[in-house]
């Protein structure tokens, strides 16, 4: 008996969808009837995301990872359909070679049955052309809707602190305690020249908390002062949605809103215009260690999100400093620190980090040790890798060593 594993995925729109339980039946019957035996661990699901990225889905990278190592715990990746797997022809393309030429791990499709030989390659390589095809129209009529929308002054999204939507379909209405917080904060940063971060710092010790009920961070209170939401104005298309890129103003969408604003647009263009200069500072600056100085940039690194705060247990935040002469070098520090929420300042140097994580792994786990020193992997699947065996490594800075929490 062959082992297989299930990739499930329910992208964004929902059309021509099966639930993810459907499918997840549908494959366990097709593995049961065919002789595959499926470990529960070796079932992969995503929620509402796009195929059209593989570096994207999480799950899809975690499972990757698995069929490359040495192990080789499965045989087989069953589908629903191919468009599961990936929507981008190029990308499928890529792993399905991949996985089948290098690793024998073959991707089935149970409702779509292929033959053998040339003729069965040739009628999946057109239906991963439709499917692409039908990605990319459905993409289109869904932005040509939304730019219809947002050129009418209609807001799109989920409301922002200060604002809710009192029915399905009904348009943005203030919150009145919510609205107060918002002026509030624009009044400390524009008049009163507080930093983002103080003011995160303020908003927690006083109790207030997001829309999502969370504590306030740097992030969040910046997103805040940007926003011509608040002032009365609807902005569309500043981002691209597949890389999270700011595109160039002459593509962005801003017209006056049907909503109320909550702040006048010169107290807007006060804060917004300090928010500007600071962050042309920030670029030019390289990674501080003091509170609100924070913005250097972040970046995936192969340790990224499982080094953790031994006080608040987020995950250490990876940074890189660029160097004209010599190699960037990384340092890796507690995210909640930096955003205002975490008391403890808890930095460590990768060159202090890093040494004293692979001296472990080599000790302990020297199959992990492997694949996060082998150059057959990318940075991306040693850190799935590892994601699939431990929960976090705690630093321990007063120490001066980790603690690693294997999965169990």
């Amino acid at each position: 008996m062959k082992n297989a594993a299930l990739y499930i995925r329910v992208s964004t729109h929902g059309q021509e969808e099966l639930s993810p339980d459907s499918q997840k039946r549908l494959l366990l019957d097709y593995a049961e009837k065919n002789l595959f035996r499926v470990e529960d661990r070796w079932i992969f699901q995503e929620n509402g995301i796009s195929g059209r990225k593989a570096e994207k889905r999480p799950q899809f990278q975690q499972m990757i990872a698995a069929a490359k190592s040495d192990a080789h715990p499965f045989d087989a990746i069953l589908v629903w359909k191919f468009s599961r797997f990936a929507r981008n022809q190029e990308e499928s393309i890529v792993y399905k070679s991949m996985l089948r030429g290098k690793f024998g791990v073959d991707v089935i499709s149970i409702s779509e049955p292929i033959m053998e030989g040339p003729f069965g390659s040739l009628i999946e390589r057109i239906i991963e052309w439709m499917d692409e095809f039908y990605s990319i129209r459905l993409a289109g009529d869904v932005t040509r809707g939304m730019t219809e929308k947002a050129l009418r002054g209609g807001y799109q999204g989920r409301p922002p602190l200060g604002y809710r939507i009192p029915h399905p379909g009904g348009e943005l209405e203030e919150v009145p305690s919510e609205a107060r917080t918002v002026r509030q904060i624009f009044r400390w940063y524009g008049i009163d020249k507080m930093s983002s971060y103080a003011i995160a710092r303020k908003l927690n010790q006083e109790g207030h908390r997001t829309s999502l009920g969370n504590p306030f961070e740097k992030r969040g209170v910046e997103y805040i002062l940007q926003n011509p939401l608040y002032a009365g104005y609807v902005r569309w298309n500043r981002t691209d949605g597949q890389t999270g890129a700011v595109r160039d103003r002459n593509h962005w969408i801003t017209a006056k809103g049907t909503h109320p604003a909550i702040v006048s647009r010169e107290l807007f263009d006060l804060a917004a215009d300090r928010l500007g200069k600071n962050k042309q500072q920030t670029e030019e600056s390289s990674c501080a260690l003091n509170p609100g100085q924070k913005p250097c940039e972040l970046v995936h690194h192969w340790l990224g999100g499982i080094l953790k705060c031994p006080v608040c247990g987020r995950s250490l935040s990876s940074c890189r400093r660029r160097r004209k002469t010599l190699p960037d070098t990384f340092s890796f520090q507690c995210s909640g620190y930096l955003k205002g929420t975490c008391k403890k300042n808890c930095y460590v140097a990768e060159n202090v980090i890093v040494p004293m994580v692979l001296k472990n792994l080599q000790n302990t786990r020297p199959e992990l040790f492997q694949a996060v020193t082998s150059m057959d992997y990318t940075l991306w699947e040693k850190n799935a890798i590892l994601r699939q065996k431990i929960r976090g490594i705690i630093y321990e800075k007063d120490k001066g060593e980790i603690r690693i929490q294997y999965l169990s």
